[in-house]
């Protein structure tokens, strides 16, 4: 989930993406310089532009992690990138294509395969045209919506990717379900995203140039965070093939539950707080009614949130941000859109609380990173996943940054969390501080 500042974003989403079919994006043409588009022999080579994101009806057979079809993108120096296109599986099991991007370091291989770190990215809103593959050289480090030099409408990037390849890691980086590909995003929706990025690991393991093993650290922030520490839950059941050594998570999604039922204390606000709550809170609700059918969207929106669950569609998250603020929170009138908590069905609140991380132990140690002054993920909320995940045997480390942000926190916290990962590869004792 980001932090939001009211800002236009037309110039931004022109260099992103042009739409020649609303809600599929098109990917500008990042291919160029590339030698070859293939990415490994015996594999398809995946449209061009547009047609990438669009899987082929029906489905191909084969198991989730399969690869359906790849294409090479730019890549940083010593390294080769694909965007993939791979099978993967719905919290129900229902079999769907999702896109995601893997990147490799170039060079001789060790014996075992190379290391792999999954990165789960943060919000980017509910469209198709959101993914954050589809934009140009996406195989770069992270760069940040909220700053001058970004010409993309969302963050684009992973983290500290040229640290670790440089270590010899391979990254791979899932969109999620319904963002790139076609379905409604099930925004948070624990095993969707789960299942997704676990499937974008075997997928970068089945693509023989990139020599991937099966030894894994999962790295996450907010939305991705959440998802990174349903992983430590359930990384068994799903993919027993692989080989979990760490979760990192930055200012993990991890308090859905006790926060729909208002009992996490107030944490930072600023001027646009409440209307960046109410896009994500829509976010999420749009996610459940995906996943869930039993669940009713007027049974928690008013008819002006309903109208607001359908932009939620249209827009990325920012944009959508500042739509809310303009229409409702300029005039001060929030609150018609959203049904009161206390009369929101106990369906939805179970569905919440499954949900929610931190009620099962891990299966490795994590590492929890949150900034103090983040408007976005209230610190408070993850002090309460902490406080949870401490009563099981697993190794906690849970370090707050004094002053950082939701969006600066991967910035400030990368000096913690790369020789972390480095280090669970190493096979090196995790600390605690449970």
């Amino acid at each position: 989930m980001k932090a939001w500042l009211r800002a236009t974003a037309a110039a931004a989403v022109a260099a992103f993406v042009t739409l020649p079919v609303l809600g599929t994006p098109a990917v500008a043409d990042a291919d160029k310089g590339v030698p070859s588009a293939q990415c490994a022999a015996g594999v398809r080579v995946g449209p061009d532009g547009a047609g990438f994101y669009n899987p082929p009806s029906p489905l191909p057979a084969g198991a989730h992690g399969d690869v359906i079809w790849a294409r090479r993108v730019a890549a940083p120096e010593h390294a080769e990138a694909c965007r993939i296109l791979y099978l993967s599986t719905l919290h129900d099991g229902r079999r769907v294509a999702v896109s995601g991007l893997v990147v490799w370091p170039t060079g001789q291989a060790p014996k075992g395969g190379r290391d792999v770190v999954a990165w789960a990215h943060g919000t980017v809103g509910g469209p198709r045209q959101c993914a954050p593959s589809a934009a140009p050289d996406p195989a770069q480090n992270l760069v940040d919506y909220y700053t001058y030099k970004s010409p993309y409408p969302i963050d684009v990037g992973v983290p500290a990717l040229t640290k670790f390849l440089a270590a010899g890691d391979v990254v791979v980086a899932t969109d999620y379900q319904g963002l790139g590909t076609p379905g409604v995003h099930q925004y948070v929706v624990a095993d969707t995203e789960t299942h997704n990025v676990l499937d974008s690991v075997e997928a970068a393991r089945r693509l023989q140039p990139v020599h991937a093993g099966n030894r894994l650290a999962v790295l996450g922030w907010s939305q991705g965070g959440g998802a990174a520490l349903f992983i430590g839950q359930n990384v068994r059941s799903y993919t027993p093939g692989l080989d979990l050594v760490g979760v990192a998570a930055l200012a993990p999604a991890a308090d859905l539950g006790p926060q729909f039922e208002g009992r996490v204390l107030p944490g930072p606000r600023n001027a646009s707080s409440a209307a960046h709550s109410a896009a994500l809170r829509i976010n999420v609700y749009r996610g459940f009614l995906a996943a869930y059918p039993e669940l009713k969207a007027g049974d928690v929106l008013k008819p002006a949130g309903l109208e607001g669950l359908r932009g939620d569609g249209v827009a990325c998250l920012s944009h959508f941000a500042d739509v809310i603020q303009s229409n409702v929170a300029d005039v001060h009138k929030l609150d018609t859109l959203f049904k009161p908590l206390r009369e929101v069905p106990e369906a939805w609140h179970r569905r919440l609380h499954e949900n929610t991380p931190g009620y099962v132990t891990t299966v490795a140690p994590v590492l929890v990173m949150q900034g103090t002054a983040d408007t976005v993920i209230n610190p408070h909320s993850t002090a309460q996943y902490v406080r949870r995940a401490c009563t099981f045997s697993q190794p906690v480390e849970y370090t707050t940054y004094q002053g950082a942000t939701h969006n600066t926190v991967p910035f400030d916290a990368q000096k913690q969390y790369v020789p972390w990962i480095a280090a669970r590869f190493a096979g090196k004792q995790a600390p605690s501080n449970c």
